[in-house]
């Protein structure tokens, strides 16, 4: 194989495949990209096995041929070239990279040992890129890190109104929902992307920055994108928990505060809290006071001035799950919303009803 390709979009396209391959033990192979020129089309591709990647190139083929190389060592070798153009050419089992004045040379794998890819098919829907990837990062970091059950483990994307697509994720102790915009949709069918792949997703389509038709069935989905960019995921298989039914629909008390505050009072509790993160919750007439106590190094209390409706009552949260929806909220001030002692919380935006963050308060 002999092809030479501009050297901007070769870092563009490695960049892109760069975090689908990784090493693993039985597989060395899943640790390279695949790159073909064949039939005046150069493409390169990458898997895991649980996420496959597939983007064309630009470049001019001098002579046909595919081969397999390690991509970490492809992406930093290439990142140290500054000429505009590079030349790939492959010599028995040896890609050289040659350029005007450098010649790097990088040993490959046997290609045939490279898993065979298929693109999807299904039903297909365009989506927007942009509010696609938004519903996914909001999301994402309540979904389980553990592989215990799966489900758990995910990203649940379904429709449940018009125009719209709804994102959920939970570990059992925390659940966030998020709706975007999605015009013209007509999504028949729930799904579950497993969390890690999910952000993929998301990153490829905040790289990409096209519109992509969406692809599912009963055990892929998969973005295709106008540009030849094509990824696909494995889906989870079982049944997401029937969430609706655990979020609260009655309220105790509601607590609307600057998040801003919120924020700076976590900053300095965060400096005293026990090995369990437990930080104390305090609702009381037009405040809101938050505690976090150490018996190794000491005690704060901070108290922010609130708009309180309902009874006075204190809970008990890990701080780090109160903390991780805020940014994802975009109003200046949030709404606390108290079911009762003992039982869960909703987190929404003073005005945005779109987002729903359920948290459970911790046993004393």
């Amino acid at each position: 194989m002999e092809i030479t390709i501009p050297h901007t979009k070769l870092i563009e396209a490695l960049e892109i495949v760069g975090r689908i391959s990784t090493k693993h033990v039985t597989l060395p192979i899943l640790q390279c990209v695949r790159l073909e020129a064949i039939n005046d089309k150069i493409t390169i591709q990458a898997t895991n096995l649980e996420i496959n990647v597939e983007l064309p190139l630009e470049g001019k083929i001098v002579e046909e041929g595919v081969v397999a190389v390690p991509t970490q060592i492809f992406l930093q070798s290439v990142q140290f070239i500054n000429q505009t153009e590079l030349t790939l050419r492959t010599e028995d089992q040896v890609l050289q990279l040659e350029t005007a004045n450098s010649n790097t040379s990088i040993k490959t794998f046997v290609v045939d040992d490279f898993p065979t890819l298929h693109q999807l098919e299904g039903e297909e829907s365009k989506i927007q890129y942009a509010t696609f990837s938004y519903g996914i990062k909001s999301v994402a970091f309540a979904a389980s890190q553990t592989s215990i059950k799966p489900e758990l483990g995910s990203v649940f994307i379904q429709q449940k109104k018009e125009h719209s697509l709804t994102f959920v994720a939970t570990d059992s102790f925390r659940l966030m929902e998020k709706t975007v915009s999605q015009k013209g949709l007509v999504f028949n069918q729930s799904i579950m992307v497993p969390q890690k792949n999910a952000i993929e997703l998301a990153r490829i389509c905040e790289v990409v920055k096209k519109d992509p038709i969406f692809i599912t069935n009963e055990n892929q989905c998969a973005l295709k994108f106008p540009s030849g960019v094509y990824v696909s995921s494995r889906l989870v298989t079982g049944n997401f928990p029937d969430y609706v039914q655990i979020i609260p629909k009655e309220f105790v008390s509601h607590v609307t505060i600057l998040k801003e505050d919120l924020l700076r009072s976590f900053k300095k509790t965060n400096i005293f809290l026990n090995k369990f993160r437990q930080v104390s919750l305090m609702v009381t007439e037009n405040n809101l006071t938050i505690s976090s106590q150490n018996n190794d190094v000491g005690h704060t209390t901070d108290t922010i001035k609130a708009s309180v409706e309902g009874e006075e009552l204190t809970l008990n949260f890990n701080q780090q799950y109160i903390m991780d929806p805020l940014s994802h909220i975009i109003d200046d001030s949030i709404t606390l919303n108290f079911a009762g002692v003992g039982r869960a919380v909703i987190v929404q935006g003073a005005s945005d009803k779109n987002l729903r963050y359920l948290v459970m308060p911790m046993n004393k």
